[in-house]
Formats: C-alpha cells, sequence, structure tokens
C-alpha cells in the first residue's frame, strides 16, 4: 500500500473523528440547557488542519488516479453531482428538525438560541456532521476530477 494512500485514509478517519465529536459531543441537544459557552469551537480550532490535509489530499489522489477511464469518470462524476443533491435535501431536512427542536431561530425570543446567533452550543452539529462530512469531500472529489479532466484536455 502506498504512504500517500496511507496519510490519506488516517486524514479521512482523523477528519471524521473531528466531525463526530463536535456533532455528538460538543453540540449540546435541544432540551438541556447550557450557559459555558461553545466548547466545541477549540475542537473545531484544533481538527481544522486535520480537516483542511483531508480535503488536499482527497483532491490529489482524485486528481491523480480517477481520469484513466473517460466513461468510468463521467459515471463516478454524474453520481457524485446526485450524492451532492441528496445530502443537500438531508441537511435542509436536518436543519428544520434542529431548528423546530431548538423552539425557532435566533431572532425568536421563545426560541432556546434567543440571541445566540446560527453559531453556538447547541447548533454545531448544523456545520458539523455526517451530511457535512460527505458532502465537503464529495465537492472535493468533483473539483479533483474536473481538475484532472482539464488537464487532460489541455496536454
Amino acid at each position: 500500500m502506498n504512504i500517500k494512500l496511507i496519510f490519506w485514509v488516517l486524514c479521512f478517519l482523523f477528519s471524521f473523528l473531528g466531525f463526530y465529536l463536535i456533532e455528538h459531543l460538543f453540540t449540546v441537544k435541544p432540551h438541556v440547557i447550557s450557559g459555558n459557552g461553545n466548547l466545541g469551537i477549540l475542537v473545531i480550532l484544533l481538527f481544522t488542519p486535520v480537516f483542511i490535509s483531508s480535503w488536499v489530499y482527497t483532491f490529489k489522489l482524485v486528481n491523480a488516479k480517477i481520469v484513466k477511464d473517460s466513461k468510468m469518470t463521467i459515471g463516478i462524476l454524474v453520481f457524485s453531482l446526485a450524492c451532492c443533491v441528496l445530502l443537500m435535501i438531508e441537511m435542509n431536512d436536518y436543519t428544520g428538525e434542529l431548528i423546530t427542536a431548538l423552539g425557532g431561530t435566533p431572532d425568536n425570543p421563545e426560541s432556546r438560541i434567543y440571541r445566540f446567533g446560527w453559531f453556538n452550543q447547541y447548533t454545531n452539529s448544523l456545520y458539523f456532521n455526517v451530511y457535512t462530512f460527505f458532502l465537503s469531500h464529495i465537492i472535493t472529489v468533483i473539483l479533483g476530477i474536473l481538475s484532472a479532466m482539464r488537464r487532460k484536455k489541455i496536454h
């Protein structure tokens, strides 16, 4: 197994771990009252280099390996776009459910997040969840494919 592939797998797994920790451990559930601030910001800051490394290595891996067969490349591109659409639909549903569970938006006086803004200890999972993890990586795959296709046509 290639050392770059091993490094990519490790970055991917640690990146997933970061998203998991932020979503499940550092996001306060809607029924709980919290006055401790957003501790998830610390985890986000610690894992940011891992997230970026995972996206960069995903891009490089796709850019280098995927464009061997044109039909397969187009198929992967179409499949990736379809996955993006499905993930965005699921993210929209998830966001709606969370906002309902919180009692409304930050502008609603009855909401648990009233005057907190959109990024707080209750809404970390809006930005860091399984859907956004896979969406960000699939978008990176799409960009890698498009970059490789462009490079292949130029040369």
